[in-house]
């Protein structure tokens, strides 16, 4: 049996969840997925090798662990050298590894609603079957999701574990800015006083630094998937959402966007005649919210039979200004408030614009993942927006985490049809 199938065959058996909850088996799975893989990038190889290392440590608790929300300021994590764990992304990885459905089922024992985002109701589970790590304190925010502070408050009162809760504004404002900021000095104190470690300007300077030298890298990876054709695939494209979720501030995401924006810019010069699959694009598309992580079936048929190649994806947009260690706090703060799904919807139909334009795509596809209000509320705009200027918009309904939830024969009409209206505007 291929060794990757036979791990995945033993995470579903009795020993499944002793075996995810060994730091070994991290070690491990880096053996298996990383040195005994073929990666097309080595940038994508890097960037595994860090998330098995990221949840060993959590495993290993030599580190206080720290749970995190997406889209809260990850480098307050790293400021004060906590262990990461985001269980939305491990709800991603379970779903990847068919361990999601007995979870799902799971929580719907622990009397979760089924109504609720699936990404929660698997952490919560997988946390109550002790396949992942307890934290030592939980760190979210409340702008663009309603669930995690919701999971997060749930999960502090059965745990006893203290949270920190970031109440961010509705709208911009130099009060909202001062708000965000006072709350985040206010975090940075309580956790000096939990870890025992004192936030000093040189650890500032080095986590900043880390995290604007990835941002820079980052512009590049998305100035040269500008190029037609694009240099990278749908698949490795969705990929360093990752990054979004785990990566900023942590040391290695800057070598990681740097080595794929070397690996990009060597295809488009040296490589384009020698590899015919970087032109296997006729429709370049922009993708939306988050991908389902239980089957790539739907994007590789998309590319290899349609020719639709993502090109772009809002979840590695970069929308925050660099940060300033000289004003730490008002820079995070900053960086929360810039984010374009917050506040009026005008905001995000703005940078989709943006994103059509510097792209040069043919057509918009967002995916309404079950139980995410703030996102799937806004597809009947955004189809009005990009109706408005002549850009084909495919809302497709689904699950990220629940495959059940997501009829691919009913999707594979929706694309298709798509796909003939990409068609008859290239006609």
């Amino acid at each position: 049996m291929n060794p990757q199938k036979m791990f995945r065959e033993k995470l579903k058996g009795q020993l499944g969840r002793k075996l995810l909850s060994s730091p070994a088996t991290y070690r491990l799975a880096k053996d298996i997925f990383v040195n005994q893989n073929n990666f097309a990038f080595k940038a994508r190889m890097m960037m595994t090798a860090m998330a098995l290392d990221q949840a060993g440590e959590a495993y290993h608790q030599s580190k206080a662990v720290a749970w995190t929300s997406a889209f809260f300021p990850g480098e307050l994590v790293y400021l004060f050298d906590l262990a990461p764990f985001a269980p939305e992304a491990a709800a991603g990885t379970t779903a990847s590894l068919d361990l999601a459905p007995d979870l799902l089922k799971h929580s719907d024992q622990m009397g979760l609603s089924a109504d609720s985002c699936s990404f929660h109701r698997c952490a919560a589970a997988g946390t109550d079957l002790e396949y992942f790590p307890l934290p030592d304190f939980l760190l979210a925010s409340s702008h663009l999701c309603d669930g995690a502070p919701r999971l997060f408050q749930y999960m502090a009162r059965r745990y006893n574990k203290p949270l920190y809760l970031l109440d961010v504004p509705f709208r911009q404002s130099k009060q909202a800015l001062d708000y965000v900021a006072s709350q985040l000095y206010e975090i940075a104190e309580n956790l000096e006083k939990q870890t025992g470690k004192k936030l000093t300007d040189e650890r500032i300077k080095e986590v900043f630094d880390n995290s604007n030298r990835a941002r820079y890298h980052q512009l590049e990876v998305a100035g040269l998937r500008q190029n037609i054709p694009s240099p990278l695939n749908s698949e490795e494209g969705l990929a360093y959402v990752y990054l979004t979720l785990l990566g900023q501030g942590h040391p290695e995401t800057p070598e990681i966007y740097r080595t794929l924006a070397e690996e990009l810019q060597e295809i488009i010069e040296d490589r384009r005649d020698a590899a015919p699959e970087f032109k296997s694009e006729d429709y370049r598309l922009i993708w939306l919210h988050l991908r389902p992580y239980y089957s790539s079936e739907m994007i590789s048929y998309m590319e290899k039979e349609l020719r639709q190649k993502i090109v772009a994806e809002e979840m590695n947009y970069v929308y925050w200004p660099p940060l300033d260690p000289e004003k730490p706090f008002l820079s995070l703060a900053r960086k929360v408030l810039s984010h374009p799904g917050l506040g009026p919807i005008d905001r995000r139909l703005e940078t989709i614009q943006k994103m059509v334009n510097d792209y040069r795509v043919d057509g918009v596809i967002h995916f309404s993942h079950w139980g995410c209000r703030q996102s799937v509320g806004g597809t009947l705009m955004m189809r009005k927006k990009m109706r408005e200027k002549g850009i084909p918009f495919l809302a497709l309904d689904g699950d990220c985490i629940d495959g059940a939830s997501f009829p691919w024969g009913q999707a594979l009409t929706r694309i298709e049809g798509f796909h003939e209206v990409l068609e008859q505007l290239q006609a």
